[in-house]
């Protein structure tokens, strides 16, 4: 990457995430990043929503993809690191992925992300962010054949005055149940409370295994920022980058 690695916060809260997303599959910081990089962020996410510069989040990949909006209800915009605070984000992004690789041999060769702007009335249903089977660990992830992409999902929480009447919260399962094909049939989750209920609180930060944790983004009562992002390993196709994982 073209960003000089710039870390969000200090060594040892990196490692503690780092020991989190090996041990149990994700890993959360509330209060993790600077109060003026959210802000900016933030305002750069409110004005792009108010020039009509975002767009129709959408599910599945490639020739699969729609809009599906029984699936996912948001506005987004994809980050072009134009901006000082884009270019400090995706500069701690970078700090994050070289830390991972040191630390859990993942072999993460880049990062995407874009602004996620839920309205009222907004959600994502339960799903996986990569569509192959999951591992157990981080560490079983490593030296695995390019059919997958996406790794390690990060979310950056960019809201003002979050309180639990605002809805929004990111829920989280430590498991995914298979089908008779070994397939992720996140439907049987519905029985099973979820490990963890995160309120999006601006500054806080989430890892997780793409391939290995369930999670959705339950009904927001207010518009809800957030920065999704995803630290991918580098498939190609005909010996070029895939881009549609």
């Amino acid at each position: 990457m073209d960003v000089c690695p710039q870390p969000f916060f200090s060594d040892n809260l990196t490692a503690s995430l780092i020991v989190d997303l090996e041990a149990r599959g994700w890993a959360h910081a509330p209060d993790a990043l600077d109060p003026e990089l959210v802000a900016a962020l933030r305002n750069e996410a409110k004005a792009l929503e108010q020039a009509g510069e975002t767009y129709d989040g959408r599910v599945g990949r490639a020739h699969h993809e729609t809009q599906a909006l029984s699936v996912r209800k948001t506005r987004i915009a994809w980050l072009d690191g134009a901006s000082p605070a884009q270019k400090r984000f995706m500069a701690g992004a970078e700090a994050l992925r070289i830390a991972m690789n040191q630390g859990l041999f993942l072999g993460l060769f880049e990062f995407e992300a874009h602004f996620a702007v839920y309205p009222p009335g907004g959600f994502y249903a339960r799903h996986l962010d990569a569509f192959t089977r999951p591992s157990a660990s981080a560490g079983s992830l490593s030296g695995r054949k390019a059919e997958r992409t996406r790794v390690v999902s990060l979310v950056a929480y960019l809201n003002e005055d979050w309180s639990d009447a605002d809805g929004g919260q990111l829920a989280v399962w430590e498991t995914t149940p298979l089908d008779e094909t070994g397939r992720p049939e996140l439907s049987r989750l519905d029985a099973l409370p979820p490990a963890a209920e995160l309120q999006p609180s601006g500054g806080g930060l989430v890892l997780m295994l793409s391939e290995a944790i369930p999670h959705e983004v339950r009904l927001s009562h207010a518009v809800r920022y957030a920065i999704p992002g995803w630290f991918r390993v580098n498939a190609s196709v005909g010996g070029a980058l895939d881009p549609l994982s």
